[in-house]
C-alpha cells in the first residue's frame, strides 16, 4: 500500500512516534539499570573476595609464625629441662656452654641464647660480651617472673650493634626448680628478617602489606619494609588501634595513615606469643579492574544514549519522505557498527535493543511499500521485546536481592520455537541455529519461570556465538530424562524424579579444564574487556538451581561445548497460558479518577489509557496539586497515584491526606521501584500496587478491583 505525503502527519502517526520514543527510552533505561545493578553488586563482591583473601593470608602467615616459634620453643624447652638437671642458672659454665652452643647451631634464625638468673642477671650466653648485664626491667623477664606460665613469651624488638645492625625479637621461657620455684629465664633472640622471604611470597598487591605487632605496641616486622619500621612504637597508629579494639582478631577498613590508601585489614593473633599478624590489602588494588569497567560503562552508556537519540531523531525527521527514509537507513547502519563495538556491556539487554531497533528499521524502510499487517507485526515485535526487557530488569533485581521467581508450567519446545526469530537476528548470518527434538518425547513441560528460561537460553546462545569467532553451528536439543535413587546417591545435587533436558551445543573453541571450575562464578570471564560482564552464566546457574534443576557442562578444547540444563518436569498436563492483553478488558463506567504522576510523559499516557477505558480523569503532577483538586470538592471515585514523587510528598503521604478528607476513598498505587513490590509482599502497603512498566490490562484490573465495592 502506497502512502501519500499527508498521511505522515495524521494523529495515528504521531502516536506511533510516541510509541517508538517510549520503547527506545525503555531500552536505554533497562541498559542503565542493569549496568548499575551489575557494578554495585560486583564492587561488593570484589571487596568481599579481597577480605576473604586477606583472611586466608593472615591465617597462613600466623600459622607459619607459630611453627617458626614452635621450633625455637622446642629448643628452649630442652634447655629448661637441662637447667633442672644441672641445678639452674647457677650451674658452672662447663655444664651450660655445650648445651647452649648446640641449640644455637640448630636454630639458624637465632642470634643468641642467654640464661638469666632469678635476680635478672645474665649468667650464661652464646654472646659472652653481655655476661653480667641486667635484664630485670625487660618485659619478658617481668612477665615470666610474675606469671607461672608454661608458654613462650615474645618481647619487643631491639636493635643490636654487634656485627651488622639488625633487629631481634627476644623469645623467653621460664626456668623452674623441680618444685616449681622461679629460678630465672632462658631467652633466644629471633631474627625477624628470616621471615622476609616467606612473607614476601604473600600476594598483597602493589600497595598492600603484612605487619606483625607486639601487644605492647611495637612493630615486630613489616613487608614490604619501606623505611624499616621494625621496633617503632605503633600505639598511635590506626592499624594498631584497630587491632587493640578487636582484641587481635577481626577486620578493619580504613587508612593506615591520613594520606595513605584505604585498606581492608584482617588481624590474627598468636594467643601464646603476644604477637598479632595484620594483612592489609588496598581497596585501590582490589577495585582497579572494577574502576576500569565503570569508566568503560560510562563511556558505553554515553555512546548508547547518543546512538538512541540520533536514531530517534533520524526516524522522526525522515518519516516525511521515502528518500529521507533511505538516508536514515544508511545512517542507522553506521550507528549499528558503533553498537557492535559496545555490545559486550549488558549484552542481554543489547540483544533486546537489537530486536527493537531492527523492527523500527523495517518499519522505516517499508514506509509506503509494506502492508499495514507487516507494520503491525513489527510493532508487535517491538512490544514483545520491550516487555521481555522489562521482565529481565526485574529478573536482574531478583537475582541480586535473592527474590523468588514466578514458576509456571511451560512448554520448552514452544519457547524455543518462539525465540528462534530473535535468536537468528542476534546470532548473525555466520552462525546456523538448529533444534533437535527426541522423537516421542513431546510435550516438554517444565515448571520454570518463563522469563528466566528464555533469558537462560539467550545467554547460552550468546556465549556459544562468542566462542565461534569465525562462525559455526549452534544446536538446541530437548529430551526427557529421569534420575533414580542410585543417581542421587552418587551425586548429592540430584533429586530423584523426571526432568526436561534443554542443551545448547556449539562447534567453537571449547573451554580449557582450568576454567571449567570457575565457569559459573559471578564476574568470571575469559573475554576481552568490553566483550562481556561475566554475569550471564552465573545468572543461568542461579536460575536453574532456584528452579530445582541441575547444570552440567561438557567441553573439549577445539571441539566445542555443550551446556545442559535439567528442569523439573511439570505435573500439569498443559502449559500455563499467559496473555499480555486479555480479550475482554475491565472497563469503567464514567467514574472519576484523580491521577497523580510527576513524569509528564507518563501522566499523558496514563490519562489517555484511562479515558479509553471509560473513565473520567482529573490529573495532577504532584501531591500538593492533587490536594488542591480535592479541596475544591470535585467528585472523585478513586485515587491513582505514583508512590515516589518530588515536592516533599510521597504517594503514601498523599493517600493519607486525601483519606483524612474523604474517608473510605479507594486508592491504587503505581511504582517503578522494586522495594515497593517488596513492601506489598510484606503487607506494609495500604492499597493495591501496579508495578511499572504496566500493561493496560493490569491497570484496568486494579481499578476495577478498587471500585468493585462502589459498583455494588
Amino acid at each position: 500500500m502506497q502512502l501519500g505525503r499527508g498521511a505522515l502527519f495524521n494523529p495515528s502517526r504521531r502516536g506511533f512516534k510516541l510509541a517508538v520514543g517510549l520503547a527506545a527510552t525503555l531500552a536505554l533505561a533497562m541498559i542503565v539499570a542493569a549496568r548499575v545493578v551489575d557494578l554495585r553488586s560486583r564492587r561488593g563482591q570484589l571487596l568481599d573476595l579481597g577480605e576473604r583473601r586477606a583472611a586466608n593470608l593472615a591465617v597462613i602467615l600466623a600459622g607459619y609464625l607459630r611453627q617458626t616459634f614452635a621450633a625455637v620453643d622446642a629448643s628452649l624447652r630442652q634447655l629448661a629441662l637441662h637447667s633442672r638437671r644441672i641445678g639452674g642458672p647457677g650451674a658452672p659454665e662447663s655444664d651450660w656452654a655445650p648445651a647452649l652452643m648446640s641449640a644455637r647451631t640448630a636454630l639458624t634464625a637465632t642470634g643468641s641464647i642467654t640464661v638469666v638468673d632469678s635476680s635478672g642477671i645474665i649468667r650464661h650466653s652464646t654472646q659472652p660480651a653481655i655476661l653480667g648485664q641486667s635484664r630485670r626491667d625487660q618485659y619478658v623477664f617481668r612477665r615470666l617472673a610474675s606469671d607461672n606460665t608454661d608458654d613462650l613469651v615474645a618481647d619487643t624488638p631491639f636493635r643490636t650493634v654487634a656485627g651488622k645492625l639488625e633487629y631481634m625479637i627476644p623469645l623467653g621461657r621460664r626456668l623452674s626448680s623441680p618444685e616449681g620455684a622461679f629460678r630465672g629465664i632462658i631467652v633466644a633472640t629471633f631474627i625477624p628478617d628470616e621471615l622476609r622471604e616467606v612473607f614476601r611470597s604473600a600476594d598483597v598487591g602493589t600497595r598492600g602489606m603484612v605487619t606483625v605487632f607486639h601487644r605492647d605496641g611495637f612493630i615486630v616486622f613489616r613487608e614490604p619494609s619501606g623505611q624499616n619500621p621494625i621496633g617503632q612504637v605503633a600505639t598511635t597508629q590506626p592499624l594498631f588501634e584497630a587491632a587493640r579494639r578487636v582484641g587481635g582478631n577481626g577486620v578493619f577498613v580504613g587508612r593506615a595513615d591520613p594520606s595513605g590508601p584505604v585498606f581492608r585489614t584482617v588481624f590474627r593473633a598468636l594467643p601464646d606469643r603476644d604477637l598479632i599478624v595484620a594483612v592489609s590489602l588496598a581497596e585501590d588494588d582490589l577495585l582497579g579492574e572494577w574502576r576500569r569497567d565503570r569508566a568503560i560503562s560510562i563511556g558505553v552508556g554515553a555512546l548508547i544514549a547518543a546512538a538512541l537519540a540520533t536514531i530517534l531523531f533520524l526516524i522522526f525527521r525522515e518519516m516525511d519522505t521515502r528518500a529521507a527514509a533511505q538516508e536514515t537507513l544508511s545512517r542507522s547502519q553506521r550507528l549499528e557498527s558503533i553498537g557492535r563495538l559496545t555490545g559486550g556491556v549488558a549484552h542481554d539487554f543489547n540483544n533486546l535493543l537489537t530486536v527493537i531497533l531492527g523492527n523500527v528499521m523495517l518499519i522505516k524502510d517499508g514506509l509506503g511499500r509494506d502492508s499495514i499487517e507487516a507494520t503491525e507485526e513489527s510493532v508487535s515485535q517491538i512490544e514483545r521485546a520491550a516487555a521481555r526487557g522489562a521482565a529481565l530488569v526485574r529478573q536482574l533485581l531478583a537475582f541480586a536481592r535473592r527474590q523468588p521467581l514466578q514458576p509456571r508450567t511451560v512448554d520448552l519446545e514452544d519457547m524455543v520455537r518462539e525465540s528462534k526469530p530473535m535468536l537468528d537476528r542476534v546470532l548473525g548470518e555466520d552462525v546456523t541455529l538448529d533444534s533437535t527434538i527426541v522423537p516421542g518425547d513431546r510435550p516438554f513441560l517444565a515448571t520454570v519461570d518463563p522469563v528466566g528460561a528464555e533469558s537462560a537460553l539467550l545467554n547460552l546462545c550468546i556465549n556459544a556465538r562468542d566462542a565461534m569467532p569465525n562462525g559455526g553451528a549452534i544446536t538446541i536439543a530437548l529430551m526427557r530424562v529421569a534420575f533414580d535413587e542410585q543417581d542421587a546417591r552418587t551425586n548429592a545435587e540430584v533429586v530423584p524424579g523426571s526432568y526436561v533436558l534443554m542443551s545448547v551445543s556449539d562447534t567453537g573453541t571449547g573451554i580449557p579444564d582450568e576454567h571449567l571450575s570457575h565457569l559459573f562464578e559471578p564476574f568470571f570471564t575469559t573475554k576481552d574487556v568490553g566483550r562481556g560482564t561475566g554475569l550471564g552464566l552465573s545468572m543461568v546457574y542461579g536460575f536453574v538451581k532456584q528452579s530445582g534443576g541441575l547444570v552440567r557442562v561438557e567441553s573439549r578444547v577445539g571441539r566445542g561445548t555443550t551446556i545442559k540444563l535439567y528442569f523439573p518436569e511439570a505435573r500439569d498436563a498443559r502449559p500455563t497460558s499467559v496473555e499480555h492483553e486479555p480479550a475482554q478488558l475491565a472497563r469503567g463506567n464514567g467514574e472519576t479518577i484523580l491521577l497523580v504522576e510527576d513524569e509528564p510523559a507518563l501522566l499523558a499516557l496514563a490519562k489517555r489509557l484511562l479515558e479509553e477505558l471509560g473513565y473520567r480523569v482529573v490529573s495532577a503532577e504532584n501531591g500538593p496539586a492533587a490536594l488542591t483538586i480535592v479541596s475544591r470538592g470535585e467528585p472523585i471515585d478513586v485515587l491513582l497515584t505514583d508512590i515516589v514523587m518530588p515536592d516533599g510528598m510521597s504517594g503514601r503521604q498523599l493517600a493519607a491526606e486525601v483519606r483524612a478528607r474523604r474517608p473510605g476513598l479507594p486508592v491504587v498505587y503505581m511504582s517503578g521501584y522494586s522495594d515497593d513490590a517488596s513492601d506489598r509482599a510484606r503487607g506494609s502497603l495500604d492499597a493495591d500496587l501496579v508495578a511499572k512498566p504496566y500493561e493496560r490490562s493490569q491497570l484496568a484490573s486494579a481499578l476495577h478491583d478498587a471500585l468493585r465495592p462502589v459498583a455494588k
